[in-house]
């Protein structure tokens, strides 16, 4: 009896070893697959954070998006003045007039090409080339609401209509909201204009061109 019962003993201890060596292979099973989860889902995150730009198809450099995300206020700013420079600073000549305005349509909507078209029913840009008139456009305050989307743009400055013999000056106020879009040769940014509207474009005074240096 007391041989059976050490082999009883001796079988419960092995059962027992058993069942924790198999304890501990599946904790460390599941310990090592949550290891190379949580280090996966890492690499996946670390890598939508770089955006790898190729060099003229040689070098490869990588740009931390966060870094871009930082710039974007900048970006903003810059593409409002960008638009308000191409749609706004027009010579009297129609293919340059045309030739501005279609690169502005790139960086905004419908409401750019209405606006447009309004004018040139107006005849404002015939009386521009007839008049030999010179425009320009001096951008004075760009304040863009990055608390929502989409963002609302208020853009300030002055309107010069430039001609043989005086330099009217306008006061200058847009108005438009601003999206995310994707980044293309013809719109760098990554933003699209939308809502485009003129709040206030009133003259502020009229300049004879030999006292110009004294009033600008």
């Amino acid at each position: 009896m007391n041989g059976q019962f050490r082999y009883l003993t001796n079988l419960e201890t092995s059962f027992r070893m058993v069942r924790w060596v198999a304890i501990i292979a599946i904790v460390g099973s599941l310990a090592f697959g949550l290891g190379v989860a949580y280090w996966a889902f890492s690499e996946v995150s670390a890598s939508r954070q770089k955006v790898y730009v190729l060099d003229n198809g040689k070098s490869i450099m990588v740009a931390l998006a966060q870094e871009q995300n930082i710039n974007r206020p900048a970006e903003a700013k810059d593409h409002v003045k960008t638009f308000h420079r191409l749609f706004f600073t027009l010579e009297p000549d129609e293919k340059q007039i045309e030739g501005n305005v279609r690169e502005a349509t790139y960086l905004g909507d419908r409401s750019v090409v209405r606006l447009y078209q309004d004018l040139q029913e107006a005849g404002y840009y015939s009386q521009l080339i007839q008049g030999n008139v010179h425009q320009k456009v001096e951008i004075e305050k760009v304040d863009v609401d990055f608390s929502r989307s989409p963002y609302r743009v208020v853009t300030s400055g002055r309107q010069l209509l430039i001609r043989a013999d005086n330099i009217t000056v306008r006061k200058l106020v847009t108005e438009c909201f601003l999206i995310d879009v994707a980044r293309t040769d013809n719109n760098p940014h990554g933003f699209m204009i939308e809502r485009f509207k003129v709040a206030q474009n009133q003259d502020l005074q009229t300049i004879p061109r030999t006292d110009q240096h004294s009033h600008l």
